[in-house]
């Protein structure tokens, strides 16, 4: 992580737009303890949830290691996903494009 995890919550509150003793409020904290929490370079998770759930972010994103985004993001490209189609089709077309002969293997497996 290149930004302490206070500097992260403080982009935040600004990219909201959200006046600094509202945000304390919200969090249940003093004014002055916000501005602490701005310096700081760990948090308790709970109350790092609590500003997430305030600010509508997730901060955790910013803890996980690159490979295991990439990991993540690999298995879910990796995963099928079975769909179900409706065709409306010729018995001409079914034997055209040999689609009779694949639902034939599918039925029998």
């Amino acid at each position: 992580m290149d930004k302490i995890i206070g500097q992260i919550i403080r982009e935040r509150v600004d990219a909201v737009n959200m006046e600094v003793t509202v945000f304390a409020k919200a969090i249940n904290k003093e004014r002055s303890n916000v501005y602490d929490i701005f310096k700081r370079d760990s948090i308790d998770t709970s109350l790092l949830k609590k500003i997430g759930q305030v600010l509508d972010y997730d901060f955790f994103q910013h803890f996980i290691e690159k490979k295991t985004i990439e990991r993540l993001k690999m298995n879910d490209i990796s995963k099928k996903a079975k769909v179900l189609v409706e065709l409306e089709i010729s018995e001409d077309e079914i034997m055209s494009i040999g689609f009779e002969e694949k639902v034939f293997k599918i039925l029998n497996k």
